[in-house]
């Protein structure tokens, strides 16, 4: 192993302890515990805020100073320039005149500022999440952190903004403010328009679903899966982009169940706390719309894995564990049974960790070795 790729994962790790004390010791509010007292902010809420800046501006910093990491960084800047002269482009509106917006009030093609924007705006959203929808801000966080979504977003910038937003109008949805919840989508739709999905998916997943509607659900997409060179002919219609690309080289099935595993294992804890821990006979909507989701997203990631990156659909969908797990954890009444549940959740969270960095060099991912533009002399140019 290269001295670059060891040093990359060293510093990848300490960002995730770091960050992730620092999630620690941000402590929630009672119910009804004012925020301001006198005049003046309490000293909670203070410690909070120190926190939390401290936590953005370590993964924002880290994120807008990279240079060349990610496995579409190359391709994006290049798309930046064409999208800035005129040129044929397969990106969404809402790219296309951010990046013009950039280049002419800069006057040049600093798509390091463009980087930079999508950062900001993708880790302020994924934190007003966590902070106001998780049952524990610190567990979302360390789930964030430990399956590698935080660094994950240094790839395909577009689709984590939409990714973010989606999992932020959850609130919205479930609290069946329609009018939000679509504005955000929409919004998040001139980024990458694979999120529309979610509005009929999200939808239906807060109702309860009868058993013979989930099983004619899986019947249903059986079917697909028989049918699946119609289905990808159908797909293409919708995403002509995708036409003549690597992207139609169908992945094995034993990577489809490989990626499949997180929605798999945190279905598992949902079935578990539903028939063993759950007093309202798991009822509970907010946290049956979260499993529901990963039924959706471990149903996609298997049934439909021969779509084009069909894990963007997968996570759109899966994304909701950051929330579902900390909710569970929370709602196990007995403490000697939710410490030892806990400590399995971390235990598998870390070893995922580990197993990420160490293939994080890989080709389709691109994130090993960490280099930043500071101390590069080479950029991209384009005539």
């Amino acid at each position: 192993m290269a001295a670059d790729r060891i040093f990359s994962i060293v510093f990848y790790m300490f960002i995730a302890a770091g960050t992730c004390a620092m999630a620690y010791r941000i402590q929630p509010y009672a119910a009804e515990e004012p925020v301001w007292a006198g005049g003046w902010r309490s000293v909670k809420s203070v410690q909070n805020r120190l926190y939390m800046t401290a936590i953005f501006l370590i993964l924002f910093v880290v994120a807008a100073l990279r240079f060349d990491i990610g496995n579409d960084y190359r391709q994006y800047t290049q798309t930046a320039h064409e999208a800035y002269v005129g040129g044929y482009v397969v990106t969404e509106a809402g790219f296309n005149v951010l990046v013009r917006f950039l280049y002419g009030i800069t006057g040049g093609e600093y798509y390091e500022l463009v980087f930079a924007v999508f950062a900001f705006a993708t880790l302020y959203f994924f934190l007003k999440a966590f902070w106001r929808q998780s049952a524990d801000f610190s567990q979302t966080f360390f789930l964030f952190m430990m399956l590698g979504l935080y660094f994950q977003t240094f790839n395909t910038v577009r689709y984590y903004l939409a990714l973010a937003l989606a999992l932020y109008s959850m609130k919205y949805v479930l609290e069946r403010d329609f009018i939000q919840f679509v504005f955000w989508i929409v919004l998040a739709a001139f980024f990458h328009k694979s999120v529309l999905l979610v509005l009929p998916m999200y939808y239906l997943a807060t109702f309860a679903w009868k058993r013979w509607q989930i099983l004619a659900g899986l019947a249903v997409s059986a079917l697909c899966f028989a049918g699946k060179g119609w289905i990808l002919k159908a797909a293409l219609v919708l995403y002509p982009s995708y036409k003549n690309t690597v992207y139609l080289e169908t992945p094995s099935l034993s990577d489809s169940l490989a990626s499949s595993l997180r929605p798999l294992l945190a279905l598992a804890l949902y079935g578990w706390f539903v028939h063993t821990q759950a007093k309202d006979g798991g009822e509970n909507r907010e946290l049956r719309f979260y499993g529901q989701l990963n039924l959706m997203a471990l149903v996609s990631g298997t049934f439909f894995y021969f779509l084009p990156v069909v894990t963007r659909i997968s996570y759109y969908f899966g994304i909701s564990q950051l929330l579902m797990i900390p909710l569970i954890l929370q709602k196990i009444t007995e403490q000697k049974v939710r410490r030892h549940i806990t400590a399995v959740v971390y235990a598998v969270c870390i070893l995922y960790f580990m197993v990420f960095l160490w293939k994080a060099h890989e080709d389709g991912v691109g994130l090993l070795p960490y280099q930043s533009w500071l101390f590069e002399t080479q950029r991209y140019t384009y005539e």
